[in-house]
């Protein structure tokens, strides 16, 4: 291995040695990385850096921030290189592949989703800085990974009942659903004619005529019909009329911007509501996924640490 990292590193300062010779030039490449048995290169790295350094250069930054920001970002893209490497040297391992079929079925089904043409596709990717050759490679790097994950660790994902039962009893509140409240108003820009209809109310007239013969909403004629609220959403003094209401009771005369109303609580449901039952199999492919995404973690981590990884930059 040695040897051959040796050969290659030769060859590309004779390169350079040679173009010396003959012209005045720089070296454009040279290894930044060495991964087991692959190398990283300045222009590999500057290709996944290019996109994030153009925007810093139009940001306006000082020259100190520029270089802060770069140092950060080629970092960032030599891990990610590097994870990449060690991806597909894995993956060989395996002998998992990544057949052109995959790349294009992936591609077609971004394309469906957003309902676009090869042209209009192409044509976003350029816009974002990206060529079709680079997107496809992303592509395979992603479903090569997915790949991994299974072959690695997947069968080693294990979910009981238990472990779904205390999920859902530690999100109960995310599974009990979330309260609104169907409301009706009458809205009315005088305060002593609102006050009797709410005489009215009280001696069990019925909310939805009262409203659709008095109210200025342009609600009214469907005797005041709001729809389901949050009232979480609404200002504090109409949350606070309203919260402790049931269902069939209404608020006395609140003030509003809109001028003055009285809100009727028509019904109060919970939704989003979810029994265990209903929520299992949602449990359980969150808790898969947490799981499989911790041992992937763990296992990759573990094949970090035993590689030769060595940075030259």
């Amino acid at each position: 291995m040695r040897k051959k990292i040796n050969w290659i590193s030769a060859c590309l300062g004779l390169v350079g040695l040679i173009c010396c010779g003959f012209v005045s030039a720089e070296v454009v490449d040279r290894i930044v990385a060495i991964v087991d048995d692959d190398i990283i290169t300045m222009v590999q790295l500057n290709k996944e850096s290019s996109r994030y350094l153009k925007n810093i250069e139009s940001a306006g930054y000082s020259e100190e921030k520029k270089e802060e920001m770069t140092r950060e970002i080629n970092k960032k893209m030599l891990n990610m290189l590097i994870d990449s490497s060690l991806t597909q040297q894995e993956a060989k391992r395996y002998r998992i592949t990544v057949p052109e079929s995959d790349i294009d079925n992936a591609v077609e089904n971004v394309k469906k989703s957003k309902s676009i043409t090869q042209e209009e596709f192409e044509a976003a990717l350029e816009q974002e800085g990206h060529s079709l050759a680079e997107y496809r490679e992303n592509i395979k790097r992603q479903i090569l990974q997915a790949r991994l994950i299974n072959t690695t660790v997947k069968s080693k994902v294990i979910i009981t009942e238990e472990d779904i039962q205390k999920r859902y009893e530690a999100d109960a509140q995310k599974y009990a659903g979330q309260k609104k409240y169907y409301l009706r108003n009458i809205l009315l820009d005088d305060a002593d004619k609102i006050r009797e209809i709410k005489q009215a109310l009280d001696k069990n007239g019925k909310f939805s005529d009262l409203a659709t013969q008095h109210s200025m909403a342009p609600n009214a004629s469907d005797g005041g019909d709001l729809g389901l609220f949050d009232i979480d959403n609404f200002s504090d003094s109409i949350r606070a009329s309203l919260s402790p209401l049931a269902k069939g009771d209404y608020t006395d005369v609140i003030s509003t911007p809109q001028g003055f109303q009285i809100f009727y609580v028509q019904d109060i449901v919970l939704a989003d509501h979810k029994t265990y039952e209903q929520a299992h199999d949602e449990i359980q492919e969150i808790l898969y996924r947490e799981q499989v995404e911790k041992k992937f973690e763990t296992w990759f981590e573990s094949l970090k640490k035993k590689a030769h990884i060595k940075i030259m930059i």
